[in-house]
């Protein structure tokens, strides 16, 4: 078949990544803000539209050239001194956040609606009186006059104090442990119940364990960093084309090196050059970065709970409360994911031939990944492992495959474990041990689960 087929795989990709930079990029909207600061200041002091434009010629200021260019100076002297401080003062907060809780939320505030508006407001503003006071050098200074860009200056002014208030009434609001940790699990269900839409195409069909057959070639890894997204669509029009079948073993989030071998590419009757030009074509939709994007990294979103809770439980902190909270943001996390399709993806053509095999984590690679860290470095703590013990068992009566049950039940033991150990001939033992035990047998008769002690809440 003729290679020309997987271009739009390759523009999809390209035009992906770019639309990925855009999201991440912190300059974009400062640079539309300067943009539209720049446009308004020519448009309204530009003679003859600024004098007689007929929206705000009505509550122009009447000032000559001269004193409107001081006023523009000193707006923009306050629009800046303003800017600085709220710098100032939302770097502070990252650090306390960053300390306190975990670096890796700093994309939550960094990335935050406050910051999105804040940003070009005061951009746009401080472009505008720039260019303004540059603009008002090319007007003829024909005395007192109605300057509509005067009173455009000074809403931009009241629209900054605005951005202000909001940008710091939304951050110190988000610096509870509380919003963040529940920021967190929301923005990981948005991704999860996306994820779940991208799969209801998806064959049933189980992904192949046996080797590689026939003429196969490698999938290497185009750069260094973390697989940020797998183009599925893409993979399987290119598939499809060329008759091929394609294995993806790097999951969403995974960390490669340049060269590492993702998978493989698996035709029984095309050439290996063919073969090999299609596995070059399938690199071309892995989309690596140089850091884990939250876009479609589900695990992530554990991750970053899991770090809130073992950071609060750390000698410097000590702060269970946190702990706790971030696991019952866990338990409800998990809970959701069970309702969802998890595990690998199978893609097949229209004749229901399975074509394209991706790696993706199973509910239980979720559960340890929720459980182990804070089972290890928690188990001092009557109750975390509470909740811990909660959490597993509310999935577990959710859970209905013998690989998910028979996890609850390793991860019930192992925070038993854990907890033993940490707590050699503690009085709380016995209580712990029994209600470990009711869980596990609420878990094996589907009943619910028996009522938290008192030292849980």
């Amino acid at each position: 078949m003729p290679h020309v087929e997987p271009r739009p795989g390759r523009a999809r990709s390209g035009l992906h990544r770019a639309m990925l930079r855009a999201h991440n990029s912190s300059w974009l909207l400062a640079a539309v803000g300067a943009v539209v600061g720049a446009g308004l200041a020519i448009l309204f002091v530009a003679e003859p539209f600024g004098t007689h434009h007929g929206v705000l010629r009505g509550l122009a200021w009447h000032t000559s050239v001269r004193e409107s260019r001081t006023i523009l100076s000193s707006v923009l002297g306050i629009v800046l001194t303003t800017l600085s401080i709220a710098l100032s003062l939302s770097v502070l907060v990252l650090q306390n956040t960053a300390g306190q809780y975990s670096p890796r939320l700093l994309r939550l505030f960094m990335g935050d609606l406050g910051s999105r508006i804040l940003v070009p407001v005061f951009v746009a503003t401080s472009v505008y009186c720039l260019v303004g006071v540059y603009a008002f050098g090319f007007v003829e200074d024909t005395g007192v006059a109605p300057r509509p860009a005067l009173t455009l200056a000074m809403l931009l002014l009241v629209c900054c104090g605005a951005a202000l208030v909001f940008q710091m009434t939304y951050t110190l609001k988000m610096v509870r442990a509380e919003q963040i940790v529940r920021r967190v699990r929301a923005s990981s269900l948005e991704v999860a119940h996306e994820l779940d839409r991208l799969r209801r195409g998806d064959s049933t069909a189980p992904a192949p364990e046996a080797g590689p057959s026939g003429t196969w070639r490698s999938i290497s890894a185009p750069a260094s960093g973390f697989v940020l997204d797998i183009e599925a669509g893409a993979l399987l029009a290119l598939a499809v084309a060329h008759g091929v079948s394609i294995h993806v073993s790097a999951a969403i989030g995974e960390p490669v090196v340049q060269g590492d071998s993702l998978g493989r590419v698996v035709s029984e009757g095309a050439s290996p050059e063919e073969v090999e030009r299609v596995a070059r074509t399938v690199e071309t939709t892995l989309l690596i970065g140089p850091w884990r994007e939250p876009g479609r990294d589900l695990a992530l979103g554990v991750q970053q709970l899991v770090d809130v809770a073992t950071k609060a439980l750390s000698p410097g902190i000590n702060d269970p409360a946190t702990a706790v909270e971030s696991v019952d943001q866990l338990t409800i996390l998990l809970c959701e994911l069970s309702r969802l399709r998890q595990g690998p993806r199978v893609l097949a053509d229209a004749r229901g031939r399975p074509r394209v095999f991706l790696r993706a984590l199973e509910l239980r690679d979720y559960l340890v990944l929720a459980t182990e860290q804070i089972s290890r470095y928690g188990a001092r703590e009557t109750v975390v492992v509470l909740r811990l013990f909660r959490l597993a068992g509310e999935l577990g009566l959710r859970v209905s495959e013998e690989p998910d049950r028979r996890a609850v039940r390793e991860v019930l033991h192992q925070v038993w474990a854990d907890t033993e150990e940490a707590q050699p001939g503690s009085s709380h033992l016995p209580l712990l041990r029994r209600y470990a035990e009711e869980v596990e047998r609420a878990v094996e008769r589907k009943e619910p689960l028996p009522p938290l002690p008192a030292p849980g809440f």
